[in-house]
């Protein structure tokens, strides 16, 4: 992909380069609050479990699962790398392990404050729609066909964000990491991650009640996809062989953040291989392909720094918010098409004259 000129990134550079210090405040105060949210929030029978859960969730770094298959994973990507040149830490690669520290409490907060409101609206406004005859299912076939089902609701949403220009603003933040890891799964901006907590969630309210009414049963149910995305975004040289037919794979899913044009518009499956099905599915089983966006200008911490990490996490934060940025990012690719006005732009320019 072409990079902008330099007379480009000149005209049209960032809107703002706000002072270490701010970014700094900004970051601590959104954690605070993610915090606060996930244990005073106004939860219905979910949002209850889900701030116990929330208990169990903080030491998750030194839980049993986290130190077996993080090491599992970087050994991996260190014997067997889908690049050799990526091996090993880097800045980018730790700024994903701070997205990963705020993802699953920023999930647990806004679950926990929305899922009162969410409970009591279905059953005062659409109690038709829920299906009451799965309440006696065992919990393996709930929680298994649920998961099938929210499976094809993620394929279709991921297809959404790349096709709607709305929604990929928030999702080429995922899309910008140059240097997949197994912590890129959960670098994703918070209005991207809502829409998948969504998604992932509203099948079983309405198909399995029973299901989404036992908290340990949705933590769970989010471990697994979590571990799953936590592989196919890791540097792995591997496409699992004849499983490649029926899961995503780490081959098949660094092909959809591919730089190359041919590998665009394909594989946006998440868990199931249902681009087999739609015929979204590349034909590419082999190659490792660059990923990243094309911006030069984008915030992404060149540095071991908490200034360098807190001016970037702001920084993308606000990114989706700078139309001038948006397009400048998505230049030669497919979303090229975003209606940028000229007053946005000329706006952006002036800002950084």
């Amino acid at each position: 992909m072409t990079l902008a000129s330099p007379a480009a990134e000149a005209a049209d550079g960032p809107r703002w380069r706000p002072s270490g210090l701010l970014c700094l405040a900004l970051t601590g105060s959104l954690l605070a609050a993610i915090c606060l949210m996930a244990m005073t929030g106004r939860p219905g029978a979910l949002g209850q479990g889900l701030q116990d859960e929330f208990g169990a969730w903080l030491p998750f770094f030194v839980s049993t699962q986290f130190l077996v298959l993080v090491p599992v994973i970087v050994a991996l990507e260190r014997f067997r790398p889908a690049r050799p040149e990526q091996r090993g830490l880097s800045p980018s690669v730790g700024f994903d392990f701070l997205y990963m520290a705020v993802h699953l409490p920023t999930i647990v907060a806004v679950a926990a404050w929305v899922s009162g409101p969410i409970s009591r609206w279905l059953e005062a406004n659409a109690s038709g729609l829920t299906v009451d005859s799965t309440r006696d299912w065992p919990v393996w076939l709930a929680g298994g066909l649920g998961l099938v089902l929210a499976d094809l609701g993620a394929w279709f949403s991921h297809l959404l964000k790349h096709k709607v220009p709305l929604f990929w603003r928030f999702h080429m933040i995922h899309h910008s990491q140059t240097r997949m890891s197994l912590f890129t799964s959960n670098r994703t901006h918070p209005v991207d991650a809502l829409v998948d907590v969504f998604v992932l969630l509203l099948p079983f309210f309405i198909l399995f009640p029973s299901f989404t009414a036992q908290a340990p049963n949705v933590f769970v149910l989010g471990l697994l996809k979590g571990w799953s995305e936590r592989f196919q975004h890791s540097n792995v040289r591997t496409n699992l062989g004849p499983l490649r037919w029926l899961f995503v794979t780490p081959q098949s899913h660094r092909v959809h953040h591919s730089t190359e044009p041919e590998h665009w518009n394909s594989n946006y499956a998440t868990f199931l291989a249902w681009d087999r099905l739609f015929g979204t599915q590349h034909a590419d089983d082999t190659s490792y392909p660059p990923t990243g966006i094309n911006d030069p200008w984008f915030p992404e911490p060149g540095r071991w720094s908490p200034v360098a990490f807190a001016r970037g996490f702001v920084g993308q934060l606000l990114f989706p918010f700078d139309s001038a940025a948006v397009r400048r990012a998505s230049a030669g690719s497919p979303h090229e098409t975003i209606d940028v006005t000229d007053s946005a732009i000329g706006e952006a320019t002036n800002l950084t004259n």
